[in-house]
């Protein structure tokens, strides 16, 4: 009897036994299996919020890339939307865009209501309005989607030749298709050919004219012309001037343009010109003169970046020459949108030598393209701060030229696809040419636009957005 009690005892105490591994063997797993789900939502989170920066930093490799590369995207005219690679996503991982031949990497989705091209609105500045998906992913299923809209405006810097100061025109060169702003007395004024379509008409387009057109005011108004490439009527190219316009190289008043009763430059106004409010006379032309200025850091901090930036102030008067290997070229790899930054003393006078060819082999600056072959890059501002510039013999520039401080010289032969602001401008020896045109515009210099985001919101599965 004792020993089947005892039996029974056992047998209870080995239940009893049982029970309690199984409650601790439960409670165990429990307390893994909530570590490895707190680990796990906590791997969760840490990935979201590396996704949610990685797109994030998608949105500003954007930004950048319309402020400091390519304001105009040619490629949304024909593609449904233009890629980016997001450096900071792993390219294993990182969206392939599917209808774009070659399926590229597309972390960055570019697209433009207006194809990447200038809208110009009944009053106010042209502007161009994007739209930017940035996908980032971390691991295998966490996935954040972030969109932008961006709206790329020009900056109030000359989108013609502006000139504040006096302006010689004796070397005759040509100005086509783009107009003459001048805060000064303008001579040999006869030795200026604007016949862009070479019909001895005064019928050529000023390309520059939406950008520019609130800074003119005169009594007639500028007159218009067509421009066939929009098919819209702009201000037709001439030369503008606060002061005297004069033909010969010398201030007589026999020699104003306007001093017989037909000029022989009907589009050409001066401060015979002037509209009168009040008694007073105001001026011709506004120059951007304090924008300029303003634009200055900006496009020095791009130079700095891209390693064309040269410091030669040293309180002496020098004549410097530019020639290719001064500054690296052709071996050096400069920017799709390349700009050189000079300050000099007030003293020195810069001569430059070095040629920009936009997508040509011949071009002394080459930047890799994606197909591998180096050409030209697509623009370049040249600005030389303090000291006279002076484009030498035979070159070739298309982009901006900036001296805010002091005279640009042009010599014999120099081709120039540019906008100019400087204090003077002379031009000597003949064949120069300096001109606008509409693929210039297409590859509208780094640094000439202000870049804003207007909108912002992360895309949602079913959820339904405007900008998603």
């Amino acid at each position: 009897m004792m020993m089947q009690r005892f039996s029974d005892q056992r047998g209870v105490a080995a239940i009893t036994i049982l029970m309690v591994t199984v409650v601790l063997a439960l409670a165990g797993s429990v307390v893994a299996f909530t570590a490895t789900a707190e680990l796990e939502i906590g791997g969760r989170e840490r990935r979201a919020e590396e996704a949610f920066v990685g797109a994030e930093a998608g949105l500003d490799v954007a930004s950048s890339y319309f402020d400091s590369v390519d304001a105009t995207i040619e490629e949304l005219g024909s593609n449904p939307a233009f890629c980016l690679n997001n450096p900071v996503v792993d390219d294993t991982v990182e969206y392939r865009h599917p209808t774009l031949a070659g399926t590229p990497l597309c972390g960055i989705e570019i697209t433009s209501p207006q194809n990447g091209t200038w809208f110009t609105p009944p009053n106010g500045k042209p502007f161009i309005d994007y739209k930017v998906l940035s996908r980032s992913q971390e691991g295998r299923t966490v996935n954040r989607v972030l969109s932008s809209t961006y709206r790329v405006v020009a900056r109030e810097v000359p989108f013609g030749m502006f000139v504040n100061g006096n302006v010689d025109l004796n070397g005759t060169p040509t100005l086509l298709r783009e107009s003459l702003l001048v805060n000064g007395v303008v001579t040999s004024r006869e030795k200026l050919s604007m016949d862009w379509n070479s019909n001895n008409v005064f019928d050529d387009p000023d390309l520059g004219w939406v950008f520019h057109k609130d800074r003119i005011s005169s009594d007639p108004d500028p007159d218009l012309c067509l421009d066939g490439a929009s098919g819209q009527m702009v201000g037709c190219a001439a030369v503008f001037s606060n002061f005297q316009i004069y033909e010969k190289n010398q201030q007589k008043a026999s020699d104003e343009i306007h001093s017989t009763a037909t000029s022989p430059y009907p589009h050409d106004r001066d401060s015979h010109q002037a509209k009168i409010v009040n008694n007073v006379a105001q001026p011709v032309v506004t120059l951007p003169s304090a924008d300029v200025l303003e634009a200055m850091p900006h496009l020095k901090q791009v130079a700095q970046a891209q390693g064309t930036f040269y410091d030669l102030r040293d309180g002496s008067a020098d004549n410097l020459t530019y020639q290719p290997g001064d500054i690296g070229a052709p071996a050096k790899e400069f920017a799709e949108n390349a700009v050189v930054y000079i300050d000099a003393d007030a003293s020195d006078t810069i001569k430059w030598k070095v040629s920009l060819i936009p997508f040509s082999t011949s071009s002394d600056m080459l930047h890799t393209y994606g197909d591998g072959v180096r050409r030209g890059p697509a623009s370049g501002i040249l600005v030389v701060r303090g000291g006279e510039l002076q484009m030498e013999s035979g070159n070739v520039w298309s982009g901006a030229i900036f001296v805010p401080e002091n005279e640009f010289r042009i010599l014999g032969g120099v081709e120039c696809t540019c906008t100019i602001y400087a204090q003077g401008f002379s031009a000597q020896g003949g064949n120069s040419n300096i001109q606008l045109t509409p693929e210039w515009f297409q590859n509208l210099p780094a640094g000439l636009v202000n870049v804003t985001r207007r909108s912002f919101s992360e895309c949602e599965p079913f959820q339904a957005s405007q900008l998603c």
